[in-house]
């Protein structure tokens, strides 16, 4: 089944993401949306919608994937194909808005999005940037404040919080941005004027002082805002990417990548309460934790080391990038 389904509605190209079972943006989701929006290009419609199926827009990339180097094309040819289009392009949303498809979004001219949507750039929670503009084409759309307490925050916002940053333009659905196309110019995210340089170092420098400087992917991402900002878009874009691979390969990317999974196991677990307790009451000795975990692996209280490994830092309220003691 194709996960990109193009359809003409009258004098609008509509481009349908349909890869259950939250749209994840894989290789081949990217390569057929840029090969749609490219034949809609070509057509004598009057608007392109992207909209997704299903009960979200586009939840984030197919994290499987990111075991390996990222493939060509990536979501800057995406954005190469939206902005070279002469008609507008507009991203109607619902659900959730994650990641790659808040990329997505900002590629597109105009975004309309339904009540309830909600929208986030949780990437440094797996140890990684926002690559494909995150630091750099964001910060153009809403200001550099709003994008890194987005990509550095990483904690998902509301439909009004999105509109108060200048994230969504009008809140509906695909009847929207029919009734609305008519009056959309083009507005490439590439073509919005920075802010002033000294406002967006300001915010950097702020968040700087505060990140904490074990934590590789927000000092990452400072890093890679910076450079735009000091040696212009370009440059940003480069150092951005370099960043985003090598945090990527990263030991602590895999870690928070194989928490992020080992999580969700652990908190369905029944007994993930009395599993904490006991954990906790053994304190920080990490021989005495280690044999506990492997105990509870054992006895089938736990299914595997990378659950443990999720236990033993909810016990003891670790940072997440700490999930690590039964493979070390």
């Amino acid at each position: 089944m194709t996960p990109i389904l193009l359809s003409r509605r009258g004098t609008f190209a509509c481009i349908e993401i349909d890869n259950p079972p939250v749209n994840a943006l894989s290789h081949a989701v990217r390569s057929q949306m840029i090969d749609a929006v490219n034949e809609a290009a070509r057509s004598d419609v009057k608007a392109i919608v992207i909209m997704g199926r299903g009960r979200s827009f586009i939840s984030g990339a197919d994290i499987a994937e990111l075991d390996h180097p990222v493939l060509a094309p990536g979501l800057l040819e995406l954005e190469e194909a939206c902005r070279l289009a002469s008609q507008p392009v507009i991203a109607v949303m619902h659900g959730m808005v994650l990641g790659g498809g808040m990329v997505v979004a900002y590629c597109a001219d105009f975004r309309i999005a339904a009540p309830g949507t909600q929208f986030g750039m949780p990437e440094v929670k797996l140890g990684l940037l926002a690559t494909f503009g995150g630091t750099q084409l964001l910060p153009r759309l809403v200001g550099m404040k709003a994008a890194l307490e987005l990509l550095i925050g990483a904690e998902p916002i509301d439909l009004e919080q999105a509109r108060a940053i200048g994230f969504v333009d009008a809140v509906g659905d695909i009847n929207t941005a029919m009734v609305k196309a008519s009056g959309i110019p083009k507005r490439p995210v590439r073509g919005i004027a920075p802010e002033p340089a000294q406002t967006a170092l300001r915010e950097i420098l702020r968040l700087e002082a505060s990140v904490d400087p074990e934590w590789q992917a927000p000092q990452a991402t400072l890093t890679a805002a910076r450079v735009g900002v000091e040696s212009g878009l370009e440059a940003g874009l480069a150092h951005e990417a370099k960043l985003f691979e090598a945090l990527r390969a990263s030991w602590q990317s895999y870690i928070l990548r194989r928490h992020f999974f080992a999580n969700r196991t652990f908190t369905r677990l029944a007994a993930r309460d009395s599993i904490v307790v006991r954990l906790n009451e053994v304190g920080d000795d990490r021989d005495a934790l280690r044999r506990m975990a492997q105990h509870m692996i054992d006895s089938g209280e736990l299914p595997d080391a990378a659950v443990a490994d999720a236990a033993i830092v909810a016990a003891l309220d670790l940072p997440a990038w700490h999930a690590h003691l039964m493979i070390d």
